[in-house]
């Protein structure tokens, strides 16, 4: 992370000759950014911290120019009305709600998990797909607050058996803000599946699901390999990993949002759970694609709902 408390989730790669346009590379800012951010909170309180958000979201806003620009490019798609002043507005509105988000984690890291009321919508899905004993996989979104999603995981339905959570990250952090990160939050309701390297991280997600264990993964980031698919208006690329897996292993799909709808006040909705299944060999890459679609769509139609939570600071349409 870079900045007193506000940390961009997405790093700019250099392009190719090739390849004109700015992509995600796997890389969050490191730096001191997370420790002040935590200083902040525990030792100033909360309401500082989130009084120092308005003028770090305008400090970014004004010279985070590339994830600035990735901004507008979005909401000029999600919110075709946008224009002028009304978009200049919105964009900032936007680094904001992205800063909210992180305070609302330094709950989470401090354990206070009883400070937050959910909403919750189909959230028994987890324990129905659990019930099928091929273990789960979740699909969220760097929309909303998914850590926070990953915390009270365990506790979303009454039902459902606690089970290790496994959390697909690429870990390409160079060291420095995981570091950081570990030292100011301690142990981690989860475990981590690195998947800088695609294979291993491939044997890992089967074997969890094997033990009848969760593996919880993002659907809206990828690097390399993708399938390009509508997404508000235009094609888009989005990872077919989760599918593969779930289509080979037969584990089930819950898709999962959760979206801030004020001070520790969320909305929790689950979608599913489905079994996945190619038709036949031959038509395993429409499946796949038509599978990934239908995430893109669930996407899209939430963000219509909260316009101002999705936080992929970069070119996603590249």
């Amino acid at each position: 992370m870079s900045g007193p408390a506000l940390e961009l989730e997405a790093r700019e790669a250099k392009p190719a000759s090739a390849q004109p346009a700015r992509q995600w590379d796997g890389r969050t800012r490191s730096g001191l950014g997370i420790r002040l951010m935590f200083w902040f909170f525990r030792v100033l309180g909360p309401l500082f911290a989130y009084t120092l958000l308005y003028p770090v979201a305008f400090y970014y806003m004004l010279f985070a120019r590339s994830h600035s620009r990735a901004s507008r490019d979005y909401l000029r798609r999600a919110l075709p009305n946008a224009r002028g002043f009304k978009l200049l507005w919105l964009n900032y509105r936007h680094f904001l709600s992205f800063g909210r988000i992180l305070m609302d984690r330094a709950y989470a890291y401090a354990g206070m998990h009883d400070r937050f009321v959910f909403e919750r919508e189909n959230t028994e899905a987890f324990a129905q797909g659990l019930a099928q004993g091929k273990g789960l996989i979740v699909v969220s979104a760097h929309m909303g607050n998914w850590e926070l999603a990953a915390h009270t995981l365990a506790t979303l339905s009454k039902n459902a058996v606690k089970v290790p959570i496994n959390l697909v990250w690429y870990r390409n952090e160079g060291g420095d803000a995981q570091k950081h990160l570990e030292r100011v939050s301690g142990e981690q309701p989860y475990n981590i599946i690195d998947s800088r390297d695609p294979m291993q991280a491939s044997i890992d997600m089967v074997a969890a699901l094997k033990r009848g264990e969760i593996v919880a993964l993002h659907g809206d980031r990828h690097i390399g390999n993708a399938l390009r698919v509508p997404f508000f208006g235009s094609e888009a690329p989005f990872p077919s990993g989760p599918y593969v897996v779930a289509a080979n292993t037969g584990a089930p799909v819950v898709w999962v949002f959760a979206n801030r709808l004020g001070p520790c006040h969320y909305s929790l909705r689950a979608i599913g759970p489905r079994v996945l299944q190619y038709r036949s060999r031959r038509d395993r890459k429409d499946d796949l694609k038509n599978w990934t679609a239908e995430y893109a769509s669930l996407l899209e139609s939430r963000l219509r709902e909260f316009p101002l939570q999705w936080h992929n600071f970069y070119e996603f349409w590249a």
